[in-house]
């Protein structure tokens, strides 16, 4: 099913910015690449357009990954098209707008209609080239290298965690993520890069155990719930944090066999694992949220396998990082009591000794 195009509006560029502004020659450069319709690679049409603008770090990366596209000289002069998977109301493709050539077109596919249909209305508004489509992940409507960018922002995850009958036979599977993987490299022309932003986890030190120690057992009005059974059957959102330690590895099922409660009251986990219960507990606002999270799961790749992946779908890989975000308004981050982290030799950790973000940026071979 395909939602109706938003209208398009066109920039009418009938005169160049140097017939227009002659006493300015000076800035010549400078702001006829700003008011430009095409550069090939974006390579420097980018760099100019952030250094007029304020340029947050998450958008920084997807401006530089888009500037890794490899165009050839037949379609040098053609406008940039770009899809978002899972795209919600079609937010980030707007901020990018900002800093890409006017002409750049811009595609969307999302399941919720009701998102699409707010995009379209938002788009309107900033009169963005757009076309949406009601679709998923697993099939794909841009066949026969169509795209010269594919974004996959927060839902690689996301992904992993849905059974599809004939990609995989139950949930929690990371063939899921190489079956997209190898849709968005034949949707993308040669030349074209596929850009994945996911939830990190740890690289090479994924199993080190980690000790969650001291873990609130009285936070406000609600106590320890010793009876199991009872626990699992508790609202969420009216647990001390020990006992939302406990819930969660009840509930989250990567978890289950790889978590140990000792006589201490302390819980010894995996730190990929960790990261995950630091994510999943600020999800509790009621119990359907919660409840969400954990059907959602986490299928966060570690770097060597995205580089895997990578390898295994034929792309050439760009970028594959962990990073972490020290110092920053980090929603992951440890409140004052809720427990302590410490690793294998005793020592004290915080969640920014943990990454983030998996950023990648890979790109499709011409051949």
């Amino acid at each position: 099913m395909k939602i109706s195009p938003v209208s398009f509006f066109k920039i009418n560029n009938t005169m160049s910015f140097k017939q227009k502004n002659n006493v300015n020659s000076n800035n010549d450069v400078k702001n006829e690449a700003a008011t430009r319709t095409t550069e090939p690679n974006l390579v420097t049409y980018i760099p100019l357009m952030e250094n007029k603008m304020k340029v947050n770090d998450n958008i920084k990366f997807f401006l530089k990954g888009l500037s890794s596209i490899d165009t050839d000289e037949k379609r040098k002069h053609l406008p940039v098209k770009i899809a978002d998977i899972g795209c919600c109301d079609g937010a980030l493709c707007r901020t990018l707008s900002e800093f890409l050539p006017k002409n750049t077109k811009y595609f969307g596919l999302d399941l919720s209609e009701d998102m699409l249909k707010q995009a379209e209305t938002k788009d309107l508004q900033s009169k963005l080239d757009s076309t949406y489509t009601l679709g998923n992940a697993f099939d794909l409507p841009y066949k026969e290298n169509k795209m010269d960018a594919i974004i996959a922002s927060s839902i690689m995850h996301e992904l992993y965690s849905y059974a599809n009958e004939e990609y995989n036979e139950e949930a929690y599977s990371k063939d899921s993520i190489l079956h997209f993987m190898q849709q968005a490299y034949d949707s993308l022309k040669p030349g074209g890069i596929l850009i994945i932003k996911d939830p990190a986890t740890a690289a090479a030190d994924a199993y080190e155990p980690i000790r969650i120690c001291n873990a609130n057992k009285t936070d406000g009005e609600y106590p320890p719930i010793e009876n199991e059974e009872e626990l699992k059957n508790a609202d969420i959102t009216k647990l001390c944090t020990y006992d939302k330690l406990k819930r969660f590895c009840m509930d989250f099922y990567p978890a289950k066999g790889q978590t140990e409660f000792n006589q201490n009251d302390e819980c010894v986990m995996p730190r990929w694992l960790i990261t995950e219960f630091a994510r999943h507990r600020k999800w509790l606002a009621t119990p359907e949220n919660w409840a969400y999270e954990i059907k959602e799961n986490y299928g966060t790749l570690r770097p060597d396998e995205m580089n895997n992946f990578a390898q295994k779908t034929g792309f050439n890989v760009i970028k594959v990082e962990n990073i972490s975000i020290p110092d920053s308004n980090n929603i992951y981050a440890i409140k004052d009591g809720e427990f302590e982290l410490k690793d294998s030799n005793g020592n004290n950790l915080t969640m920014e000794d943990f990454p983030m973000f998996l950023e990648v940026v890979l790109r499709k071979p011409r051949q």
